[in-house]
C-alpha cells in the first residue's frame, strides 16, 4: 500500500512533513504521517520554521525513535529542535553536522514557568479496574478541577469520562493506549494543563503513566509540594516527581535550548521501596526526606534546595536516589 499522499516529501528512507505556524500540535493528519512512516519503515521528520512550538502531545511523539524535529532559519539552515544541532539533507536524509544553530541558543525576553510532572501507578489487571482516576486526581491537586477533555489527537474530541477511558483502553489491550489530556489553567495563568497519559497492560497490571504540565509563573511553595506528596500517596503512586522549567513557550516547547526541569519534590511508593526498605530509603535521601503512612505501606516523600549551596544538584540528587532504590549504580556512586 502507498503512503505517498501522507507526506510532502518523500525519499526512499525519509517522510517528510511541514507545518508552518506558530504552534504545532499532534493534530490527526500528523499522527497518520507518523504511522504511515513507520509502516514503511521511514523516519519520520516534521520541518517547521525556527519561531515554531510544539505541544507536549507532539513532543512526545516527536522523541520517539524513528522521528525527529528540525527547525528552518531564515538562511535555510536546518537545525533540530530538541538539541540545536545544525542537520545538512544529502538527497536521501538529514545527516546530523558538528554545529549547534544559533537560533537554538537565543535567549527569550519573559521566560514563561511551568511545572513539570511524571507520575506512574500500577493498577491490578482486573476487569474492576478504572483507568484515568489517577490522572484525574494529578489534575485536581494541580489546577484545582478535574480535566474537561481527552482523545487520541488535538485538540482532543471528547469531554473527560473515566468510564469512557476505561473502556478506550480495554478495547486496545493488549496494544498501549496513548491518550491526550487537558484541563483548567492554574488559577492566575492562561495556558489550559495539558498532559499525555501512557496506559499499558502486562502480567503485573495495568501501568497508567503521566506527563504533565501546568503554568506557573513561580515554583511551587513547601505547603504546595507537601500537598502533592500526599496526594501522590493517597492515589498509590509508584514514582512521581514535579519539577520547575523556565524558557517554555506557555506549555508548548520552543526550537530553543530550554534546559531541564529541575526536581522540587519527588514520591516513591511501597512498591518502589520494597527491595530497598523504606528506613534505608530514608536514610539515602538525605534530610529532606519523610515517610508518609504506616508500615509496611509508607511512600518516601523528598523535597530538593532549588539553590543548592555546596550541595549536589537536585537533578543529580534525584537521579542518584532513582539509581539505588532500584539497584543501579547511581552517577555518584563510588564519589562519597
Amino acid at each position: 500500500m502507498s503512503h505517498e499522499s501522507a507526506f510532502d516529501f518523500r525519499s526512499a528512507g525519509t517522510g517528510v512533513v511541514f507545518q508552518n505556524k506558530p504552534l504545532a500540535t499532534l493534530s490527526p493528519w500528523l499522527a497518520k504521517s507518523r504511522a504511515a512512516a513507520a509502516a514503511d519503515a521511514m523516519q519520520f521528520v516534521l520541518v517547521t520554521p525556527s519561531s515554531t512550538a510544539i505541544s507536549l502531545p507532539l513532543s512526545a511523539l516527536l522523541a520517539e525513535p524513528g522521528c525527529q524535529w528540525l527547525a528552518t532559519t531564515e538562511d535555510g539552515t536546518f537545525f533540530d529542535g530538541f538539541t540545536g544541532r545544525v542537520h545538512a539533507w544529502d538527497g536521501a536524509a538529514f545527516r546530523p553536522l558538528e554545529e549547534i544553530g544559533e537560533d537554538f541558543l537565543l535567549t527569550p525576553a519573559l521566560p514563561g514557568g511551568l511545572v513539570h510532572v511524571r507520575a506512574e501507578t500500577m493498577h491490578p489487571a482486573s476487569h474492576s479496574t478504572r483507568i484515568g482516576g489517577f490522572t484525574e486526581q494529578l489534575f485536581i491537586e494541580l489546577t484545582g478541577a478535574a480535566p474537561t477533555g481527552w482523545g487520541v489527537a488535538e485538540p482532543v474530541s471528547e469531554p473527560w469520562d473515566e468510564a469512557a477511558v476505561t473502556a478506550h483502553c480495554f478495547d486496545l489491550a493488549p496494544e498501549t493506549a496513548l491518550l491526550v489530556v487537558v484541563g483548567h489553567a492554574r488559577v492566575g495563568t492562561a495556558s489550559p494543563a495539558i498532559a499525555v497519559v501512557t496506559v499499558e497492560r502486562s502480567a503485573a497490571g495495568v501501568h497508567e503513566s503521566v506527563e504533565l504540565l501546568v503554568e506557573s509563573p513561580e515554583p511551587l511553595d513547601a505547603a504546595a509540594l507537601d500537598s502533592f506528596s500526599a496526594r501522590m500517596h493517597r492515589i498509590h503512586a509508584r514514582t512521581a516527581v514535579l519539577g520547575h522549567a523556565l524558557a517554555f513557550d506557555g506549555l508548548a516547547r520552543p526550537a530553543r535550548f530550554t534546559g531541564v526541569s529541575v526536581p522540587a519534590c519527588a514520591v516513591f511508593g511501597p512498591e518502589a521501596l520494597r527491595d530497598y526498605g523504606a528506613n534505608a530509603a530514608l536514610a539515602a535521601a538525605g534530610p529532606r526526606a519523610r515517610l508518609i503512612g504506616v508500615a509496611p505501606a509508607q511512600s518516601l516523600a523528598v523535597q530538593y534546595q532549588q539553590e543548592p549551596d555546596g550541595e549536589r544538584h537536585p537533578l543529580e540528587a534525584w537521579a542518584m536516589l532513582c539509581a539505588r532504590l532500584s539497584g543501579e549504580p547511581g552517577p555518584a556512586d563510588g564519589l562519597e
